[in-house]
């Protein structure tokens, strides 16, 4: 169960604006190796998030069997839908008629929506004609985005995922342009080139200016890893609808905050609990999954260092557990020695000196 002490809110309306800021949607970035299905399952029981989106799904020499799609997308049993929060299943591939044809697959396996992986930096994936590698040519990213479009009904949603291009971030607006003819209805924009990899900082700038060159909704991702950063990311690009990747497994309440949820960042025993949760969750799902356990809770304790010095303290104290057991207890100790600090602090205030 998620942390007693910090009840979920599962979100029926949630707020649309942070501030001044209008929010249309709010949605999980997909990262490989990271939003598997429990931390999209964690998330969108945390509220406050519109939809997710699964790791990317390779398609490459051949057209996936439905035991793949189901293995990598589970949430296809109950049509994409984790409560309210709507599940968009990732491809990735270079050859359109493969990705079409898999793209109709998984919609009739139950996914109403399909998005187009073409901003992957990752260089094997890039050496195999996949992601980031296609921005190279953006009638190739037509050419994609059109063949999945006409193998889908019209009532399925496409959308793609692109950077600003390979190395030359003034392609952006030729991309944007590619995706929109090619019938995708909603574009999303991380704001650096593939050449720059994740280096600070992002260009919201130019996620503006693919926003004015098209018709069609623009998500600007990068960077929001604050509701401060989220309002300078709609100043600057224009945008009303934000992806989040990193910045919320570092603040996993960053969705709450920006919905005005939440109105101030958890403590860090409150952060800590959700690795426990996935710990759990992970193990729950049958036998021999402890390694995957603990190479993903300790990635999601590393994440949580990069934004929390007291959580920098705990993956520190931890980083060299090689058993998944070992590692839970020392996270459990950490959060019932915070919680109990944290609970002496506030009845001092209370009583007063």
């Amino acid at each position: 169960m998620l942390d007693n002490s910090r009840p979920i809110e599962i979100l029926s309306s949630p707020a649309r604006t942070l501030g001044a800021v209008p929010i249309d949607s709010l949605a999980l970035a997909p990262m490989e190796g990271v939003t598997d299905e429990i931390v999209r399952e964690i998330f969108a029981e945390l509220g406050a998030v519109d939809y997710v989106v699964t790791e990317f799904i390779r398609v490459s020499g051949e057209v996936l069997p439905p035991k793949l799609l189901l293995r990598e997308c589970p949430e296809l049993r109950t049509r994409c839908l984790l409560g309210a929060t709507l599940v968009h299943l990732q491809l990735l591939g270079g050859d359109p008629g493969r990705v079409a044809t898999t793209a109709r697959l998984a919609h009739e396996l139950g996914a109403p929506a399909i998005d187009l992986n073409f901003g992957c930096p990752a260089p094997t994936v890039n050496r195999h004609d996949g992601g980031a590698t296609l921005l190279k040519a953006p009638e190739r990213v037509l050419a994609v985005t059109r063949a999945v479009r006409d193998a889908l009904p019209s009532s399925a949603t496409l959308s793609a995922k692109v950077r600003l291009g390979w190395d030359d971030p003034d392609a952006i607006v030729e991309i944007a342009r590619a995706v929109e003819e090619g019938g995708a209805s909603m574009l999303t924009v991380h704001g650096r080139t593939r050449a720059q990899g994740y280096a600070p900082p992002a260009d919201w700038a130019r996620i503006g200016r693919a926003r004015e060159s098209v018709a069609i909704p623009v998500v600007a991702n990068g960077d929001i890893d604050t509701p401060e950063a989220l309002a300078r990311c709609h100043r600057e690009s224009g945008c009303t609808r934000f992806m989040l990747g990193r910045g919320a497994l570092a603040r996993p309440e960053l969705f709450r905050l920006a919905r005005g949820v939440d109105h101030e960042y958890w403590p860090t025993h409150s952060r800590l609990a959700l690795v426990i949760e996935y710990i759990d969750r992970c193990l729950a799902r049958g036998p021999g999954r402890e390694r995957l356990a603990l190479a993903r809770s300790k990635q999601w304790l590393k994440a949580l260092a990069t934004a929390d010095d007291d959580a920098r303290v705990v993956f520190d104290a931890l980083k060299r557990h090689e058993d998944v057991t070992a590692l839970r207890e020392g996270v459990a100790s950490a959060i019932e020695a915070r919680a109990e600090r944290g609970a002496k602090t506030a009845l001092r205030a209370t009583n007063g000196p």
